[in-house]
């Protein structure tokens, strides 16, 4: 079952943790988990319909790619080295152009100007080039073409868009279309304190609303700039690091656990909506765009936001989602997948597919986890590091703009630099290449569209794994899972065709169904239903694609009564772990995030700073009890600028986690 790596979770249980909450009821006592008949494997793995092919140019490994777009067959690229710690801003972010990136030819790597404080956003209008920074927008004229361009001769189109602070960026920017008129697409991220909470940030432009999408414009390329301006289209975000204008002028915006539960989101945007994380809204902060004004940013209502479009549950499936991208007008082995998505996450090193769909007016749907893994030592078959942009070239295939700079800020190390994510042809997939193509919501449970026919009698109902699970509003960084039930499928039927299947799952929740009381319930939040199989033939895997997460706003047809499976203690424990700790405490050997590795934690010596001092000390069980009850009581030397949440435990609550912690092996 795909349950054991799924609730696998390295705990934020020792005093110099990094920001992380939790709230867990003290268990019940359950019965032991029935005995698990699959096991299927997150392997780490290309998908077979592509390639990762290093790109090579002189100094191309150093560039940490904030944001790129395609002009004229060139590549233009900002970048940047994100503050992680907030003590030594960047200002020495670049614009680049890669000449001879798509079409043949040697590629050529041109710096066009430097001195940019932490561009992540870049566009290009007719002849001139508009980049996001920090605290500006800037706009260099008739610049296309031009090998050297000077910094203090662009245009201010946009001041004051930030104070400092380690977290607030302007990512973009995306073309968008309104009444026939040019516009530039872009997100503000928000403030934050280390550790993860809000901070209070008042721009110093008072039309600048920060956790928000704004449109700006209309752009021709030689605007005077008090002809164009910020409008918003959304608000509510807290770390919305990716953004994408599909080919209707939707709207998709990526989203780091918004909200402060342990979800991030890709949300279709409904303009004029707000999606639930409250800013500041006084003489020291401002509130994001649509926040509703008559509540406590502290608080927050869910009654007054709109539900996210798909959950990407922490550490399961992603955990810093960065561009999206809409796969449209594809021939060959990708036609199947016009209108889904590919989203980057760059702390998992990964490539997400999503599929999207309007359900009673509300849009929600599916995603899957597509690639993955490091690449080789020639930088080939793989990801040579973190996958922070993606967009199409003039040459049909994709290209990976990546980042590396420590902490959360990186995959495999700080490297950096440009992938070519490339398509195969039809001859190069193999023959017996199958996946899970699309899930749809139908009356009680899914219908399961596959690529390719599947075998009869290779998989049925009882074959298949299913758990769901929910969300609420955190006032803090962190969270868990809330209410979690196995349940139970019970019919899986294949059409004539065996590339289609009815899946029937008693029990499904959706937004209907809330869990909590008062202020704190998963109203708008909905459900998240997990699914996994491992169909095999004569001793062979037929899917590439085992496994789905599905959220569910809507529900189609009635409610019906669910055949549950009850969670042992141990899962229960497992799944707070995975969601609440592992954005900071990594598995062996994965880096420092920020928190230390607990495998081996129980022995480990270390220094502490104990009343002011520091102190040499042995971690064993009293030790580590304490620092789950009292999480400030006392930092590392190594992690003293970390902080931690209290995760609101008691003792048999500690213990239980202590008892997890010297399980990890």
């Amino acid at each position: 079952m795909f349950y054991r790596y799924t609730f696998l979770a390295v705990a934020a249980l020792t005093a110099c943790l990094v920001p992380v909450t939790a709230e867990t009821a003290k268990p019940k006592k359950a019965k032991e988990p029935r005995a698990k008949k699959l096991k299927v494997v997150h392997a780490r793995r290309m998908h077979p319909m592509f390639s990762l092919e290093g790109i090579k140019i002189d100094g191309l490994d150093q560039l940490k790619v904030g944001g790129m777009c395609f002009h004229d067959g060139a590549l233009y690229v900002v970048t940047f080295s994100p503050d992680r710690m907030n003590k030594t801003p960047d200002h020495d972010g670049k614009l680049i152009r890669i000449d001879n990136l798509a079409g043949g030819g040697e590629p050529k790597m041109t710096v066009l100007c430097g001195g940019f404080y932490e561009p992540a956003a870049v566009g290009i209008v007719g002849k001139s080039i508009y980049v996001g920074t920090k605290d500006q927008i800037l706009r260099f004229n008739d610049a296309v073409g031009k090998d050297e361009l000077k910094k203090d001769a662009a245009t201010v189109m946009v001041d004051g868009t930030s104070t400092v602070n380690f977290h607030t960026y302007t990512i973009g920017f995306e073309p968008y279309e309104k009444d026939g008129k040019q516009y530039l697409c872009g997100n503000f991220t928000t403030a934050i304190k280390l550790g993860g909470k809000r901070d209070y940030m008042v721009p110093p432009n008072k039309d600048v609303h920060r956790g928000s999408t704004f449109i700006y414009g209309p752009v021709t390329g030689s605007e005077a700039p008090e002809d164009a301006s910020l409008e918003y289209l959304a608000g509510g975000f807290r770390t919305p690091n990716g953004i994408e204008v599909g080919p209707d002028n939707e709207v998709l915006v990526a989203d780091n656990q918004g909200i402060f539960n342990p979800s991030n989101k890709l949300i279709r945007l409904t303009p004029g909506s707000f999606y639930g994380h409250y800013l500041y809204n006084n003489s020291r902060g401002r509130a994001a765009a649509f926040q509703p004004e008559d509540v406590e940013a502290e608080t927050g209502d869910v009654t007054k936001i709109t539900p996210p479009t798909l959950h990407l549950p922490q550490e399961i499936v992603a955990k810093s989602p960065a561009q999206p991208h809409v796969i449209r007008n594809r021939k060959g082995v990708l036609a199947p997948y016009n209108g889904q998505i590919l989203l980057c996450d760059f702390t998992t090193g990964q490539i997400l597919r999503a599929s999207l769909e309007e359900v009673e007016g509300t849009w929600q749907g599916v995603v899957f986890k597509h690639t993955s893994g490091k690449a080789d030592q020639d930088g080939n078959n793989g990801l040579t590091a973190a996958p922070n942009r993606l967009i199409e070239g003039p040459d049909g295939n994709y290209y990976i703009g990546q980042i590396g700079a420590g902490r959360l800020w990186e995959f495999n190390g700080t490297q950096a630099g440009l992938q070519r994510f490339k398509v195969k042809s039809a001859a190069e997939v193999p023959a017996d290449f199958n996946e899970i193509l699309n899930v749809k919501a139908i009356d009680g449970g899914f219908e399961l569209e596959f690529l390719k026919p599947v075998p009869a009698d290779s998989i049925t109902a009882k074959d298949i794994d299913a758990l769901q699970w929910t969300y609420h509003p955190r006032k803090s960084y962190g969270g868990s899972q809330i209410a979690p039930e196995k349940i139970a499928a019970t019919e899986l039927t294949f059409d004539e065709s065996g590339k289609k299947a009815k899946l029937i799952i008693n029990g499904l929740k959706d937004g209907s169904d809330i869990v909590g009381q008062g202020a704190v319930t998963n109203h708008n939040s909905g459900w998240v239903v997990q699914v996994g199989f491992s169909p095999e033939k004569d001793g062979k895997k037929l899917l590439f694609t085992e496994e789905f997460w599905y959220t569910m706003h809507k529900r189609v047809g009635e409610k019906t009564a669910a055949k549950t499976i009850e969670i042992s203690k141990l899962e229960k424990v497992e799944m707070m772990f995975k969601s609440l700790c592992m954005a900071c405490h990594r598995e062996l050997d994965d880096g420092k995030w920020g928190a230390p590795d607990l495998k081996g934690i129980i022995g480990r010596e270390q220094t502490v700073i104990r009343d002011g001092k520091e102190v040499q000390v042995k971690v064993d069980d009293a030790y580590v009890i304490n620092a789950i009850l009292n999480p400030d009581a006392e930092k590392t030397l190594e992690y003293k600028d970390a902080v931690m949440a209290n995760p609101g435990l008691d003792e048999q609550g500690a213990k239980d986690m202590l008892d997890y912690i010297k399980s990890l092996k």
